[in-house]
């Protein structure tokens, strides 16, 4: 805006947007056309910038569950071949959907970024987890107070 005026005043077109011996204050229409064009393309082109980028996050979260969920079952179904007993090889099973569910609930926070204090004003810690009481209360604490949740989960 600033350069548009800078450019107005130039050019000697500041008279025309000042009232002159009673007449007009807008002599010609010219540069309110320029200026309601520029503005109209900015805005116009600001918002289609702006859909665009949400609809590629959406597309990345969905994404970044799609890959979650392959690479969950094909852990899972690896577990078919394994020689350990067939209790082990369940609990194993378990405790894997178990977290990768709270890997997918800690990444969906980490996306959210809230710079909330509490836990419980995140809204993605409020989605329903595939049984989270079935992590150790020492392994959740340590995850309730650490800053980097889904660098922590993952090696788990």
């Amino acid at each position: 805006v600033t350069s548009i005026l800078r450019l107005v005043m130039d050019h000697g077109y500041l008279l025309a947007l000042t009232e002159y011996q009673g007449k007009r204050i807008i002599q010609d229409n010219v540069c309110f056309s320029s200026f309601t064009f520029l503005v109209g393309f900015l805005v116009v082109f600001r918002t289609s910038q702006a859909y665009a980028r949400f609809w590629d996050g959406c597309t990345a979260t969905h994404h970044m569950r799609a890959e979650w969920w392959n690479a969950c079952s094909a852990l899972v179904s690896f577990c078919k071949f394994v020689k350990c007993p067939t209790e082990a090889s369940v609990r194993f099973q378990h405790l894997l959907v178990r977290l990768f569910s709270m890997l997918h609930a800690v990444a969906l926070a980490d996306i959210e970024d809230s710079n909330k204090d509490e836990v419980s004003d995140v809204a993605a810690f409020r989605y329903e987890l595939v049984d989270g009481g079935g992590i150790d209360q020492e392994s959740l604490r340590v995850l309730k107070h650490c800053d980097a949740k889904v660098e922590l989960i993952t090696p788990w």
